[in-house]
């Protein structure tokens, strides 16, 4: 156990519901970052459906105040040295995490913001003057922001200067089996979409490439799997591939996790992925088909093409536009040997950059360098 070590309070959500800020979460929590730190973690999680995320309701506001008071106390009776705290990038969600920023700098605390995602400045553009004045005065009081990606930092451009502004991508460890195999013996070439099956994210894109990719290469087979969000959508997705004849081809499998969405990544051979989430940062499946040694076919949003890299362990398309998607994946389905570089190439840039080491060791930089800034003087 490492001897005098600084205090921090961890106001994050763990799973369950599965999304970025709970998944983060839980990889620090089960790491070496509770030896280097010592934790005092308040979990602010909504255990409700997503669809309930940064709702103005009784349970969300019950929630707010429950943890205003518990970080008083903590605050109140015992030394703290530093709040870190992921931010919103919606008015709702950011006015509720408002009063954690003052309440930390009120007992003259550093802290260190993390933002999980690439909306916010158009957030803040959209907002109104008074909303822009909160979030200037907001930014102004904290002593470092966390983002995913380099290509993020332009987020607070006029916000917060870029020495205050540290890059932690996403990584964890991902128990896949990568087995070598000759790719040209497969019978079928498994294509795997795998995220909430809400229309920016994608998949309808991917549904209505299948056509083209079929007609050329009949050895496809495609898997979607994540949770419907509209049920309307489910069932017109159903009749869409049931007109145009591709129940040979297409297979929904619902939610999955655990030891099934690792089977998934194993035995997927292209992963797609071609979302224009407005609030994309640096999404977990992105890590997780590279860990699996997936080439993936992907859009530039968020912080994507700062780990897939256009023609070397994947392919960058653009939004909605599903006949792009197509010609990539017919390019992968047809060039096995394409196919098996950009494979390893995809499990080599996640072990190099965004395993949980990398990830952990990122934070804990972020969090020494915030510790040891200069206390802000506009505080």
């Amino acid at each position: 156990m490492k001897k005098n070590r600084k205090t921090i309070i961890l106001m994050a959500p763990t799973p369950p519901p599965y999304m970025g800020p709970s998944i983060a979460t839980q990889v620090l929590l089960d790491s070496r970052f509770c030896y280097e730190f010592r934790v005092m973690h308040i979990d602010t999680a909504d255990r409700r459906p997503l669809s309930n995320l940064a709702k103005l309701d009784v349970t969300n506001v019950y929630l707010a105040m429950k943890h205003y008071c518990i970080l008083f106390h903590k605050l109140l009776f015992h030394e703290v040295d530093l709040v870190y705290i992921p931010i919103s990038q919606m008015t709702i969600g950011f006015l509720r995490d408002v009063p954690f920023v003052v309440l930390s700098k009120l007992f003259k605390k550093k802290v260190l913001l993390h933002l999980r995602g690439g909306y916010f400045r158009e957030f803040y553009n959209s907002s109104c003057w008074v909303m822009k004045y909160i979030i200037e005065k907001t930014l102004s009081k904290i002593d470092r922001m966390i983002v995913l990606g380099e290509c993020l930092k332009p987020l607070f451009s006029g916000l917060i200067p870029e020495e205050k502004l540290s890059v932690v991508p996403n990584g964890a460890d991902m128990a896949f089996d990568i087995r070598e195999s000759d790719p040209s013996e497969k019978e079928h070439i498994k294509i795997l979409f795998l995220s909430n099956l809400i229309e920016s994210k994608g998949f309808k894109d991917v549904l209505h490439s299948i056509r083209d990719v079929a007609s050329k290469c009949g050895n496809v087979r495609y898997k979607f799997a994540g949770d419907w969000r509209r049920n309307e959508y489910r069932l017109k997705c159903e009749d869409y591939v049931e007109r145009e004849d591709l129940c040979d081809y297409v297979e929904f499998c619902g939610t999955v996790v655990g030891i099934q969405k690792v089977q998934l990544f194993q035995d997927a051979d292209i992963f797609v992925f071609p979302t224009y989430y407005p609030m994309e940062g640096h999404p977990w499946v992105i890590v997780e088909a590279m860990a699996a040694g997936l080439p993936i076919i992907t859009t530039d949003q968020g912080c994507i093409k700062e780990s897939v890299i256009h023609g070397e362990n994947g392919y960058i398309v653009p939004h909605r536009d599903p006949k792009a998607i197509a010609e990539q994946t017919i390019q992968l389905v047809e060039n096995p040997q394409i196919r098996k570089k950009m494979g390893i190439q995809s499990r080599e840039l996640y072990e190099a950059n965004f395993t949980k080491d990398h990830f952990v060791q990122r934070m804990i930089k972020a969090i020494n360098l915030t510790l040891n800034s200069q206390q802000n003087d506009s505080n």
